[in-house]
């Protein structure tokens, strides 16, 4: 399950960054007002997949606080 939600969550991150793109680069920057006409529904999926990334993150590093003890210890044994 872990490995699913890593997927997605790496998958919003690859969306994101090309929507950072095509408003940055200025001949992709046509592109940008057709995005802001999209239907209600969609926009409103992309910001749950937004607050879904954010989970995502929060659930990865919270995992990594719960197990930094164990690898400090595995970092002591050798």
């Amino acid at each position: 399950m872990n490995k699913l939600l890593r997927n997605v969550g790496i998958g919003l991150m690859a969306l994101g960054f090309v929507l950072i793109l095509v408003w940055a680069i200025k001949p992709l920057r046509a592109i940008w007002p057709w995005l802001l006409q999209l239907p209600f529904p969609i926009k409103v999926g992309v910001v749950v997949g937004t607050l879904g990334l954010v989970v995502l993150l929060g659930s990865l590093i919270s995992e990594r606080i719960g197990e930094r003890e164990a690898d400090q210890q595995l970092r002591d044994e050798f």
